[in-house]
């Protein structure tokens, strides 16, 4: 498609959408409309203006005017995007953050302010988790939903009241049919926690039963010697001494994933977000410096990341540098406001020793 389509197309699905999609030239031969609020609709679980904002805010160009214009939204527009929030985060009362769904994701009243949240939300594990690398960083924000805890020898830690004390287990324990199987099943806990184990317990037929012959006279066992009478005093047995434990000793209980293609998903999450830096997965990304100052690497991982998580689509480079410059400004405030109570904290009479 030449550029000029592609441009044609954009400027057609600006004029056509609602609101503030209008281009800047027919605003300008028509009076400026009411800014409308952006609100979070339910039943659609979707953002008002998700289709303004993803005009501007997402590419590429040629696909989101499809979608925006002709509501081609089929496979290319994905849940996230309707929400605004091009890194799909969760809820934690973020600046601009109107409700969430059913899963905890939020929808913000602009993709400027979901860039905003992902920006704080990857200096937070950077600094204050201290999750350098890519794959430590993926693995608390898209962390693996069907881990389940073994024991020892790969036994099953299931439900805490027993695998067969559950009302299921009985239920299906007395329907089961001859030589047929025990199911137990249950589905994955609300926000990302492990549900019970899903187990298949094979229930083999009887052991089947022949005739044994008797044991022929003469070939029994011997009858075993009479031991000698003791007498009938108590005696103080010595406490025998146990070895002491060690830690290798003891019992272990490990995490073993159930799902191993969870863990293949973080590697291939984690190579999108290093590809083309020079770095391995489990290399420190260097995205902020100590004083929380974002550095070079975090737009190539905000852009990377925004495209695992949408599939088609990703974030503009305009909106993540947008969000990095205010990120900057916001810290710099934060160093001058400081300085400034530190100077009052010197010149106040509290201060002066004397």
């Amino acid at each position: 498609m030449v550029p000029q389509t592609v441009y044609a197309l954009v400027l057609a699905a600006r004029a056509l959408l609602p609101g503030e999609l209008g281009s800047h030239g027919a605003e300008a031969l028509q009076p400026e409309p009411q800014a409308v609020a952006a609100r979070y609709e339910p039943a659609n679980r979707e953002v008002t203006n998700w289709r303004s904002e993803a005009m501007d805010a997402l590419e590429p160009k040629p696909v989101v005017a499809l979608a925006a214009l002709f509501r081609a939204e089929r496979p290319f527009v994905t849940r996230c995007v309707k929400l605004n929030n091009y890194w799909c985060i969760k809820s934690a009362r973020w600046d601009g953050e109107l409700a969430t769904d059913r899963e905890g994701h939020v929808g913000f009243a602009s993709a400027d302010h979901g860039a905003d949240a992902a920006a704080t939300l990857l200096r937070r594990y950077y600094l204050d988790f201290n999750r350098k690398s890519a794959l430590d960083i993926v693995r608390r924000w898209a962390p693996a939903e069907c881990n389940v805890a073994t024991g020892i020898g790969g036994m099953a830690m299931l439900a805490v009241r027993g695998i067969g004390g559950t009302v299921r287990a009985q239920y299906l324990a007395s329907r089961r049919k001859k030589g047929g199987a025990v199911r137990y099943t249950a589905k994955a806990g609300s926000g990302g926690k492990p549900g019970r184990v899903s187990v298949v317990i094979p229930m083999a037929p009887k052991t089947p039963q022949y005739r044994v012959p008797s044991i022929a006279a003469g070939m029994a066992e011997r009858p075993k010697p009479a031991s000698p009478s003791k007498p009938l005093v108590a005696t103080r047995r010595k406490p025998v001494k146990e070895p002491p434990a060690t830690a290798s000793a003891a019992p272990k209980v490990q995490v073993a994933t159930a799902c191993p293609s969870e863990e293949q998903r973080h590697r291939n999450y984690a190579g999108r977000m290093v590809e083309g830096l020079g770095l391995s997965p489990t290399d420190d990304l260097k995205l902020f410096a100590d004083d929380g100052t974002p550095q070079p690497n975090l737009t190539h991982v905000m852009l990377a990341m925004s495209a695992f998580e949408l599939g088609a689509l990703r974030a503009s480079p305009d909106l993540v540098e947008s969000a990095i410059e205010r990120a900057v400004a916001k810290v710099q405030d934060n160093a001058k406001a400081a300085a400034q109570k530190a100077e009052a904290l010197q010149g106040s009479p509290q201060s002066i020793p004397r």
